[in-house]
């Protein structure tokens, strides 16, 4: 797994990231260098926040988001 200091300066390299450019934070405390696309170079957005297909990085690999527990109405 590719480190974040080491993603971050390939992406900016390559100039899918501005240089020095500091992303901000999410409500839940995460940045797009903690994301599993932006760690594998598979991110080519550059905006001013992490956006809405944020995933978690972890050593599993990609895991799909929890879904919320279905409810049984009575009728």
């Amino acid at each position: 797994m590719i480190e974040v200091e080491q993603a971050t300066e390939v992406a900016e390299t390559l100039g899918l990231r501005r240089k020095g450019a500091v992303k901000r934070r999410r409500k839940g405390g995460q940045t797009c260098e903690e994301c599993f696309f932006h760690r594998r170079l598979l991110c080519a957005l550059d905006l001013e926040e992490p956006c809405s297909t944020f995933r978690p990085d972890s050593p599993q690999g990609l895991m799909p988001p929890r879904q919320p527990a279905l409810l049984v109405r009575d009728a």
